[in-house]
């Protein structure tokens, strides 16, 4: 019998510097995706502006810097920031996959935003 995974966790975490607008850079990522964007009503993302899609079981947004009377971050840049992850509770033993690099890829080749992997550290 053929051992099969319960279940994989998808991530991806990118880096996009600002050489567009955040609603222009927001238009861009949805065409090279094929996804679309809609605001973050739920305010999932508190005191960054945001814009979700879902897609495959995935949640993707896009996340500008917060005001700067807003920003409790250490590191401040004015960097929008991609972000995946997969949906559903993915809790028994499946794989962990960052797909940041094949995103990158992908964003690279149909549009000319400039994009930095962020590594993040495993919890």
């Amino acid at each position: 019998m053929r051992n099969c995974q319960s279940g994989s966790y998808f991530t991806a975490c990118l880096n996009i510097r600002p050489t567009l607008s955040f609603e222009a850079t927001v238009v861009v990522l949805a065409e090279a995706l094929g996804i679309r964007f809609s605001p973050d009503e739920e305010g999932k993302y508190e005191e960054y502006p945001a814009y979700r899609a879902f897609a495959l079981g995935l949640e993707i947004a896009l996340l500008a810097p917060p005001p700067p009377d807003m920003d409790t971050r250490e590191m401040r840049d004015n960097c929008f920031q991609l972000i995946i992850d997969t949906c559903a509770d993915v809790s028994d033993g499946g794989a962990d996959v960052d797909m940041s690099a094949l995103i990158a890829a992908q964003l690279s080749s149909a549009t000319e935003l400039e994009i930095e992997r962020v590594d993040v550290a495993p919890a």
